[in-house]
């Protein structure tokens, strides 16, 4: 099932900035989200918490008219609790990760041609109606660098532990534990 892209007005962390508003050359953002963005966020990603989310950004335009590039690049910092998929405790972490990635106006390839080239493979992100939403684009960079499978320190052996437990018993025996018992 597709789903469509989140509008500024559905997004979590949108910062939209308008690409006319940016001079050619090299500007500084800095975001931080508020606990309002961060407990949305953290519903969004399947956090137990998001207790802080900032991004310090380098915007680089280039082109005009028709034309127009961004790079970003930069540092975000979160931290955030997640759920341990062995034993279910809190899994406290702290992510720092670089970002990168181009913005680039809506262009046909044969009218885009291969002259700007500054590192970039090719443009990830469109520039829609002359607008980037940056708090959009460095959240899914922070669910990118987010844990799918957090593990508190010792889980492995805990799950070791309850796999052999397991193995040793009848299989049902296993399930009988599950079962809720009347008071």
């Amino acid at each position: 099932m597709n789903t469509p892209p989140l509008t500024h007005e559905h997004a979590e962390f949108s910062r939209p900035v308008a690409v006319e508003t940016l001079s050619l050359g090299e500007s500084r953002q800095r975001m931080e989200a508020t606990p309002e963005e961060c407990a949305a966020l953290a519903e969004r990603f399947g956090l137990l918490s998001l207790d802080n989310f900032i991004a310090d950004l380098m915007l680089n335009r280039t082109g005009h008219g028709k034309r127009i590039r961004i790079g970003l690049k930069g540092t975000l910092t979160a931290n955030l609790t997640q759920t341990c998929v062995v034993t279910l405790d809190p899994v406290p972490a702290r992510i720092k990760a670089e970002i990168e990635t181009m913005f680039d106006s809506d262009v046909d390839d044969t009218e885009a041609g291969n002259d700007i080239d500054e590192g970039f493979d090719d443009p990830d992100e469109p520039i829609i109606d002359g607008v980037i939403d940056l708090g959009e684009t460095v959240a899914q960079f922070l669910a990118l660098e987010i844990d799918p499978f957090p593990r508190i320190e010792g889980a492995d052996e805990e799950e070791m532990k309850l796999e052999s437990d397991e193995s040793s018993q009848n299989p049902f025996a296993v399930l009988e534990k599950l079962k809720i018992q009347p008071k």
